[in-house]
């Protein structure tokens, strides 16, 4: 699957961190107007990437990623990230993830910092600079 991203979202909370490549705009406040379908519609194509934290000691973080392809969802565990200035791409089992991305520099700072974050600092991360 090969995406050009026009929007990325970066969501860092006490529940959870959040990572969003899409193809298209957030539409904020408008789709309070919208249908269901028509909301969906408007996602276009893209890729979530969640780490949610555990609420306890014993539980563990869960990873997860989506695209709006349901053949591409489902835990994150045997996976590489590769992220450069440009492109990012999320090696699976079942298939490759390609985006084209044009992140500001506060934008792609935000990446570097957050998906170690996301990844629990797993080594399946490579930054290339």
């Amino acid at each position: 699957m090969k995406l050009n991203c026009i929007e990325i979202r970066i969501n860092d909370n006490e529940f959870g961190c959040q990572v969003t490549f899409s193809e298209k705009k957030d539409l904020g406040a408008e789709s309070e107007k919208m249908s269901v379908d028509e909301i969906i519609e408007s996602f276009g194509r893209y890729l979530l990437l969640q780490r949610s934290y555990s609420e306890d000691d014993f539980d563990n973080d869960y990873i997860y990623y989506e695209t709006q392809d349901e053949n591409f969802a489902g835990k994150l565990t045997d996976y590489e990230i590769v992220l450069s200035k440009n492109h990012f791409e999320l090696k699976l089992k079942n298939g490759e993830i390609e985006i084209l991305i044009n992140p500001t520099a506060k934008e792609y700072s935000k990446l570097k910092e957050r998906l170690p974050i996301l990844t629990n600092n797993s080594e399946k991360l490579i930054i290339n600079d």
